[in-house]
């Protein structure tokens, strides 16, 4: 498990990041926890760490079987996070389990974090199809990502844009001020957006 917590968890509540492949759930993640001193989980990376790379368990397990990993450690995560104050980016198909999501609503905050798809296709390809399995081929990123924006939507109670219009700080500071608002009264839905312009 990947932690950064400087000293105890204060009275922060418990994040989590959604969004797209590419959308910077770790880079943000990581930087917003470490301002917070609260441990910071990148469930893809616990995957890798207990299961080997992406690509290869997509290989050796097929995207069922991957999805089924991914959905007993991401559970297991979220049920830390209702104890003690987490953040926690989740891989960009986590929220296609019916349970992955029920347990996302019962959390004090989801956020939702957006780009474009050409900017999310351009950080992607970047990386390479060894490192994303999911991002070979332009037209099918862009149909999986709008089949999954409704799912992000179902789940988050916050969208906050990090397409580039705005320093990485800009959008850490709107997870942070999320966080230390503490737990919102109604989760319903992901209609409006944080942070500052």
């Amino acid at each position: 498990m990947e932690v950064h917590a400087a000293e105890p968890a204060s009275r922060s509540a418990s994040v989590a990041l959604v969004g797209f492949m590419a959308a910077g759930k770790s880079a943000v993640g990581r930087p917003a926890a470490a301002r917070l001193h609260v441990p910071f989980v990148d469930t893809d990376a616990l995957i890798v760490e207990r299961g080997g790379s992406v690509a290869d368990l997509f290989a050796r397990e097929g995207e069922s079987g991957f999805r089924r990993i991914e959905r007993d450690i991401v559970l297991d995560v979220l049920q830390g996070a209702l104890r003690e104050s987490f953040v926690v980016a989740l891989g960009g198909g986590a929220v296609m389990d019916a349970d992955v999501r029920e347990a996302l609503r019962r959390l004090p905050h989801v956020a939702w974090l957006t780009a474009p798809p050409r900017v999310l296709w351009e950080r992607a390809s970047a990386v390479g199809a060894a490192e994303r399995p999911l991002a070979r081929d332009e037209e099918a990123f862009a149909r999986l990502l709008a089949a999954r924006s409704t799912l992000y939507a179902e789940v988050a109670s916050v969208r906050i844009p990090n397409d580039g219009s705005r320093s990485l700080d800009a959008v850490v500071d709107a997870v942070e001020a999320l966080a230390r608002a503490g737990s919102p009264a109604d989760r319903g839905g992901a209609g409006g957006e944080a942070g500052p312009a």
